[in-house]
């Protein structure tokens, strides 16, 4: 059986002040079953593209398909990716 394209970002990228880019054009072919890792310095952009992937932010040009769909308008509940958050913290209200 041969391996398919699992995740893959075509053209993909982000800026979140519209002048400076954390992520250019970036393509990424990961096939299903494949093990992948993002190395980078921080500030390269490896959260974001995770972030994308996920659902949580949106890619400000360029297109994200799951198993050759796009994932574009799908919310992140509907994705099928889990994200565990390196640092997290819980904000609530108190009376």
């Amino acid at each position: 059986m041969g391996s398919s394209l699992h995740v893959v970002f075509r053209g993909v990228s982000k800026t979140y002040d519209g002048r400076t880019m954390v992520v250019q054009d970036l393509d990424l072919h990961v096939e299903e079953g494949e093990f992948f890792t993002l190395l980078g310095p921080s500030g390269s952009g490896k959260t974001t593209c995770l972030m994308m992937l996920a659902g949580f932010e949106a890619p400000s040009s360029g297109e994200i398909r799951l198993s050759g769909r796009s994932v574009q308008h799908l919310p992140p509940r509907k994705r099928g990716i889990g994200v565990v958050f390196q640092n997290y913290a819980l904000f609530f209200r108190s009376k």
